[in-house]
């Protein structure tokens, strides 16, 4: 009895052993996997850019001002209201008659000499003004305008008819057309000060936006393209890679060279990297060589 005791605590350690055994291979396979998904690359070109500095200005802008010394009894606009030719924008009394404090005096209407918008409203209800003193001022909304400041070397993109591209601030771009250079320079950074237009419903005067001209290239063929995203690089931007699949759950580091960009795509080089492979759009970032990914159902672009 004492043997048989015996045998069947060393049957029971056994399979004890292997089941730790088991589990322990288990927890081995299960090997943590990124989230990823992809893209493919494409063929074309992207026309190399040189980007300047650019600014929204109304070039057609007339000041309304007091014809005599009055004082303010009505003010009616208020500042970006648009306004019609003849529009009364205010009501004035003469000094003459504020002092004889009679309610029945007609106040002299100020009106708008032509359409446009409000920029800004200098004096209020009950302030008095002098002769010529600026009551508020008015912009014609077709006479809005971007100045394009061109470093004279680069003088050949300030040429009347060029076409341009202008990026606002969400991100919006606009066709435009440059109409012909100003007379004077900006003395501090020696660049030519171009007007260009483009069309657009409204847009406040003062912005600054980035002018983008195409610059000429000689160079023919279509070459890799893949999503700006794709493309990595080290701290110096001197090293660029992305990440493809050797297989349905490993991803490999691939060095590329890098040529023309836009905003969203970048043109790439490799003798590694053809348009069947699959190409990892996000989640690569911080991959290692050989990394395990799990490709996230219905990302990937076929």
């Amino acid at each position: 009895m004492k043997y048989f005791i015996i045998l069947l605590s060393l049957v029971l350690g056994l399979n004890g052993c292997k089941q730790r055994d088991a589990s322990t291979v288990n927890v081995k396979e299960e090997e943590p996997r990124t989230s990823v998904t992809l893209t493919h690359v494409t063929l074309g070109k992207i026309e190399k850019e040189i980007v300047f500095s650019a600014t929204t200005v109304f070039q057609n802008k007339s000041v309304i001002s007091a014809p005599i010394p009055a004082f303010i009894t009505e003010v009616l606009v208020t500042p970006a209201a648009r306004v019609k030719m003849g529009q009364t924008l205010y009501k004035i009394e003469s000094k003459e008659q504020h002092a004889l404090g009679n309610g029945d005096h007609v106040s002299i209407p100020i009106k708008a000499e032509r359409d446009g918008i409000i920029l800004d409203v200098q004096q209020q209800v009950g302030s008095y003004v002098t002769e010529g003193a600026e009551l508020c001022s008015i912009a014609e909304l077709e006479s809005l305008a971007f100045e394009i400041n061109i470093p004279y070397e680069q003088q050949r993109y300030a040429r009347a008819g060029n076409k341009c591209i202008l990026e606002l601030p969400d991100g919006t771009r606009l066709t435009a057309t440059v109409h012909s250079p100003l007379v004077m320079m900006n003395t501090t950074s020696q660049a030519e000060r171009v007007i260009a237009r483009a069309k657009t419903l409204f847009l406040p005067e003062g912005m600054n936006v980035k002018a983008v001209f195409t610059v000429s290239d000689s160079s023919s063929g279509n070459g890799m393209i893949l999503p700006k995203g794709a493309v990595q690089s080290d701290e110096t931007l001197t090293e660029h890679w992305i990440m493809k699949l050797s297989d349905d759950s490993t991803a490999i580091k691939v060095p590329v060279e890098i040529g023309n960009s836009n905003a969203l795509e970048i043109e790439i080089k490799s003798s590694a990297l053809s348009p069947r492979d699959r190409v990892v759009l996000t989640g690569g970032y911080g991959l290692e060589d050989g990394a395990k990914v799990f490709i996230v159902k219905g990302e990937e672009e076929l």
